[in-house]
């Protein structure tokens, strides 16, 4: 099993993004975080069919860091709902491994 993770969480806009990603990174819970503009979102919310533009993150972190990590998200961000998906790093680069691990201690 594995030390490391991706967390999957997308924000409704790009303020919301910078702000999680920036907070995440200074509080040393995610060694890094990408902002990927551009995604489009097809989802049923509340009974309805919802279309939204999006931006996703995708969160390095040690998983040690996964609970702080997720009440960060989740008092920062907008929606009643984030997205939150973990998904597990099987193997990578030894030297990156470490550095996520650095990062985040």
């Amino acid at each position: 099993m594995s030390e490391f993770c991706l967390v999957l969480c997308t924000c409704p806009d790009m303020e919301s993004a910078r702000n999680i990603a920036r907070q995440s990174v200074e509080q040393g819970l995610a060694a890094c975080v990408n902002i990927i503009p551009g995604l489009e979102s097809v989802y049923q919310w509340q009974g309805e069919l919802q279309t939204d533009s999006e931006i996703q993150l995708v969160s390095k972190t040690y998983k040690p860091k996964l609970d702080a990590l997720y009440k960060l998200v989740v008092g920062l961000h907008p929606y009643d709902e984030p997205e939150w998906l973990i998904i597990e790093i099987a193997d990578g680069s030894p030297t990156y491994l470490e550095w996520i691990k650095s990062c985040t201690k």
